[in-house]
């Protein structure tokens, strides 16, 4: 398991991620901005959030650490619509709102490009502004590793490390 790392003095993404979801002010504002979209109360969306993140994260870990290939069960294609899985493809892990993205390299090996909370299943990532920011990067982290010649572990291995 990787994750891009945008800024220097930035954590990488999936630190920034779980760092949001755990934060009750970014949590507050964010509900705060579509409480449309919700039809619970922003403190019990609050909660939700928190409980999510905290499973998505311990499963994420557990298959991390001692059983990469089951990180398989975890992250999905990004569109639903396609049934099968090649390398270096747009992937997301999911726990009802909560989206992480990544970059399948290969069976046990994702780079993570972000994250987001995605309220509505019914819009498009690019509906939203804030799954819009996601979309862009994960596309923009796939063409980058392209063009650094990563096409599997092995090129990934041998590029970055």
């Amino acid at each position: 398991m990787y994750s891009f790392k945008y800024k220097e003095d930035f954590p990488d993404e999936l630190e920034r991620v779980f760092d949001e979801w755990a934060n009750p002010l970014f949590l507050n504002e964010f509900f705060e901005e579509n409480e449309t979209d919700i039809k619970i109360s922003i403190e019990d969306a609050i909660e939700k959030v928190k409980k999510e993140a905290d499973f998505l994260r311990n499963k994420l870990l557990e298959f991390a650490e001692s059983e990469p290939n089951r990180l398989n069960e975890l992250f999905k294609n990004l569109n639903n619509n396609v049934y099968t899985s090649e390398d270096l493809t747009h992937q997301k892990a999911r726990n009802r709102w909560l989206r992480l993205y990544a970059i399948k390299i290969d069976n046990e090996h994702y780079v993570i490009t972000g994250g987001a909370i995605k309220l509505d299943n019914q819009h498009l990532m690019q509906d939203r502004p804030h799954t819009n920011d996601e979309l862009i990067k994960i596309n923009k982290a796939r063409d980058y590793l392209k063009d650094q010649g990563v096409y599997d572990a092995d090129s990934f291995q041998e590029i970055f490390f």
